[in-house]
């Protein structure tokens, strides 16, 4: 009988989770010929989302070319810390992700896919450069095959850039379809402009100048920095917004947050009276967070009581608040690209479901120019990858199919935009693609 051989347990990276094909498009939600679809619009919502942020009318320059991708803003820049941050595969960084509102991502993890991007595309090594308030940082990235594990290189240099950020992307020379893709990246950055009349987006695409001019720089919208809603919670979320507190508050050292402090970021209970009236209404005066943490996970029964009081000493919020993009901007894009404005049909439409605002806008005009149907659809004024509402749950089809019915199929030369605005948007899978909506 032969001996036994001894087996011995082995060490693998779990940060090798953003670095190969398989690992990388389940993070995203997206395969490889989507992905700088992908880069665009995580570019895009987050520049335009610092600027708002700033109160700054957002400015983009956009540069496409067989090379890669950039994209600069007018934003107030991101800091040194944040880009360490995003390096560290272990932890997601977001100031989105525990907060509920009618924001354009807030998933933690979009920088970090794109830092990965280049290197699996490429295989061997991949490259991004991130520029902003006077540093420039070449990130270079590649696997310790032996170990698997990734090598990411992080160089700081004195840069140009002092206003605002630049994000470059290397694309790979093997990884050929980003030329192929050049329509479809067209379309999205076009239904960026549509869906953002405060946006003015500058640049080209490998030979098309690419130039649309602000309608409205003051656009009034829900800004990303805006106190969001308790009624737009439930007791799982906040309860999320609570652990994510603590938790910060433990990672840096601080005293455990009041209980008053989490009440006052919410909008209508910045007032000390309200505040109290919660805060007496629910035994929670003067205590801190932690008092909301039961053997090491949050209390969910106290949870519920003090959502139940945030929201009884609030007003809920109306649609009109979240904003609209408006028919003026809206005449003003289809007038421009050649349609029939004779054919021209804007519709909107405002309400509340389950205690929760939103804004349906939908714009139509007949354009003899094009060869098949344009669709351009987004939420949260953020433009999709895919037609987000192919489920419109209690009506049984999608817009594809309701658009068939109306004779306005894929085959037929119309421009068409269909564009949600929610305070809370559910979607169906990890790469935000469709919407869960019965509306």
């Amino acid at each position: 009988m032969s001996a036994p051989i001894p087996r011995e347990t082995f060490k693998t990276s779990r940060l090798m989770d953003f670095f190969s094909v398989k690992e990388l498009t389940a993070q995203i939600g997206h395969g490889p010929q989507d992905w700088p679809l992908v880069v665009i619009k995580e570019l895009m919502d987050n520049s335009i989302d610092a600027c708002e942020d700033q109160a700054i009318p957002p400015a983009l320059h956009v540069e496409i070319d067989d090379a890669g991708i950039t994209i600069s803003d007018n934003g107030p820049g991101i800091a040194p810390d944040t880009v360490a941050n995003i390096l560290d595969y272990s932890i997601r960084v977001s100031s989105r992700e525990a907060y509920v509102a009618p924001c354009r991502g807030a998933q933690g993890n979009a920088l970090k896919t794109l830092i990965a991007m280049p290197y699996v595309l490429d295989g061997d090594q991949g490259k991004v450069e991130i520029e902003a308030l006077g540093i420039r940082h070449v990130i270079t990235c590649r696997v310790d095959r032996l170990r698997q594990m990734p090598v990411i290189d992080h160089d700081q240099e004195p840069g140009f850039v002092k206003n605002g950020t630049r994000f470059a992307l290397h694309w790979p020379q093997s990884a050929t379809f980003l030329r192929a893709r050049s329509p479809r990246i067209l379309q999205m950055l076009e239904t960026f402009a549509v869906l953002n009349p405060h946006l003015t987006l500058t640049g080209a695409l490998f030979d098309e100048a690419l130039h649309f001019e602000a309608s409205a720089p003051d656009w009034p919208k829900w800004k990303p920095n805006e106190p969001s809603s308790p009624h737009w919670y439930t007791p799982d979320t906040l309860a999320r917004l609570i652990a994510a507190c603590v938790a910060s508050d433990e990672d840096h050292g601080r005293e455990p947050r009041l209980i008053r402090e989490l009440v006052a970021q919410f909008k209508g209970l910045t007032g000390t009276a309200k505040q109290k009236a919660v805060l007496d209404a629910t035994g929670l005066a003067r205590q801190p967070l932690t008092a909301l943490i039961k053997d090491g996970a949050v209390d969910r029964e106290r949870v519920a009581c003090l959502l139940a009081a945030l929201q009884q000493h609030s007003a809920p919020i109306k649609p009109q608040a979240l904003g609209s993009i408006g028919q003026p901007h809206l005449v003003r894009y289809f007038t421009a690209q050649g349609c029939e404005m004779e054919s021209f049909k804007y519709a909107r439409d405002m309400g509340v479901k389950n205690g929760i605002p939103y804004v349906i806008e939908m714009a139509f005009a007949w354009h003899p120019g094009l060869g098949r149907r344009c669709l351009m659809t987004g939420v949260n004024w953020s433009a999709g990858i895919l037609n987000p509402f192919r489920d419109l749950g209690a009506i049984g089809r999608g817009l594809d199919a309701l658009l068939a019915e109306r004779f306005a199929g894929n085959d037929e030369p119309i421009l068409f935009l269909a564009h949600l605005a929610a305070a809370r948007v559910a979607y169906s899978d990890r790469g935000k693609s469709a919407v869960l909506w019965e509306g």
